[in-house]
């Protein structure tokens, strides 16, 4: 059907070699089953490393799920190539979760620990939308039966949870600022710092404790070089991406086009 560990051959990273392997069994099952099947969700650098492989299997046809746009978690869905997307079922479910928080201060890390501490794996869950009323969360359409009956609180504060639809969600568009920086050079500090309006020595502080990631994998190096196109983000203040380079200046320094996404 298809060889599996040529495909794999160039993946060293255990954990990501599982989460591949994993896809790759759904792929197969596709095929062989002459059905849709869907991945759990992954995040933009799993996907990158999924994506190149599910190209070189010439018969399976592949389709994102996320929800909205912009979605950073997605699944992806594996089916024959002669299968028509729109007959397809999107594998998702919208759930919006509300209480009394008035008095409570909660965060998008404290509902997605409530929703774990349901017994749920992280790979079920997709992006979560934090409102000041409650959260928006898209789940696996296999699990929205146990989470509804087992998702009980936020912080000791009683929930309701009830299901909506994809034009319920209430996301705020992307903004997007336009920045032009010179660098000395297209090491990560140096770029992340111009980018995050930061010193280069705060961000290298946040690179080395793991805060920072590169193509959406954490970079603990602050003097991995980046190159055209590459994306850093942080949690919590967005993420840059470098979209041109201008030359140089006349000191020398490199001129660059930077867009923040906020």
């Amino acid at each position: 059907m298809f060889d599996r560990e040529k495909l794999m051959s160039h993946i060293e990273d255990e954990e990501e070699e599982i989460t591949l392997a994993s896809a790759l069994d759904k792929a197969e099952y596709a095929l062989r089953r002459h059905e849709p099947t869907f991945t759990n969700f992954l995040n933009p650098y799993q996907r990158s490393l999924l994506i190149p492989l599910l190209d070189q299997i010439y018969d399976l046809k592949y389709h994102s799920y996320g929800g909205f746009k912009q979605s950073e978690r997605k699944r992806v869905g594996l089916m024959p190539d002669y299968y028509m997307l729109e007959i397809v079922e999107e594998p998702l479910v919208y759930l919006e979760i509300s209480g009394n928080f008035d008095f409570v201060s909660v965060s998008h890390r404290d509902f997605l620990g409530a929703i774990l501490g349901t017994g749920i794996k992280r790979e079920m869950v997709g992006d979560l939308v934090v409102n000041k009323n409650g959260c928006q969360v898209i789940v696996a359409e296999e699990i929205k039966d146990y989470l509804m009956l087992n998702f009980k609180r936020v912080h000791q504060v009683p929930v309701q949870i009830e299901e909506i639809t994809a034009e319920e969600l209430d996301v705020e568009p992307e903004r997007v600022k336009e920045l032009k920086s010179t660098v000395a050079s297209l090491r990560l500090d140096s770029v992340a710092s111009s980018g995050f309006c930061t010193s280069r020595t705060k961000m290298a502080k946040k690179i080395k404790s793991g805060k920072v990631k590169l193509n959406w994998k954490v970079e603990t190096d602050p003097a991995q070089m980046v190159d055209m196109d590459d994306i850093i983000s942080i949690r919590g203040q967005g993420r840059v991406e470098i979209d041109e380079r201008l030359g140089k200046s006349n000191k020398g320094r490199i001129k660059l086009i930077l867009k923040r996404f906020i």
